[in-house]
């Protein structure tokens, strides 16, 4: 661990540019997917005089992440299948998924249910076959990790940005109801 609430900006920026150049190794920038990279690496400027316990307990948190050879393997995990995907369409569109879905989660909807398999066909259409639906939930269970949305998450608060709503929990719905009803 590096202690980022203590050092430098440029100090700061070179250990995270380390971690994405590490996660995204030999992958093309112009590869589909590999932008995400310079989103990863966006730090503030300048750090604040004096960090309030917030922003420590971030950096903190950010450095625990990034220190975890783990959550290095699942960044780089995703982002070489996101430069395989060769930019092809989605079979689904998220925001139904985060609306949909999410519903169903807050209804406490099992996604093994025959409702469940209502809400689905709300999200992708009802005649997939079942192994492109099979093939969609190994897909999405690839890009869905709560370490690398609690990164995003660091990186707005470091960055001040405001709090997003989480629609993980609406994208792990929807992965265990393709395998439900595949």
């Amino acid at each position: 661990m590096h202690d980022l609430a203590n050092l430098s900006a440029p100090e700061r920026q070179r250990i995270i540019d380390g971690f994405v150049g590490e996660a995204f190794a030999g992958i093309s920038p112009e590869a589909p997917g590999a932008g995400i990279a310079e989103a990863m690496r966006q730090l503030p400027a300048e750090p604040a005089q004096e960090p309030d316990t917030e922003l420590s307990a971030a950096w903190s948190e950010l450095d625990a992440l990034i220190s975890d050879a783990a959550f290095l393997q699942r960044v780089r995990q995703m982002a070489l299948a996101g430069a395989e995907a060769g930019g092809q369409a989605q079979p689904y569109d998220p925001q139904p998924v985060i609306e949909h879905a999410g519903a169903a989660v807050s209804a406490g909807i099992d996604p093994g249910s025959p409702d469940a398999r209502q809400v689905l066909d709300r999200i992708v259409a009802p005649d997939l076959p079942a192994d492109e639906r099979a093939e969609l939930a190994e897909r999405l269970e690839t890009f869905a990790d709560r370490r690398v949305e609690r990164y995003w998450e660091l990186m707005g608060v470091l960055n001040g940005r405001p709090p997003f709503p989480s629609s993980l929990a609406a994208f792990e719905w929807f992965t265990a109801a393709l395998r439900a009803h595949a």
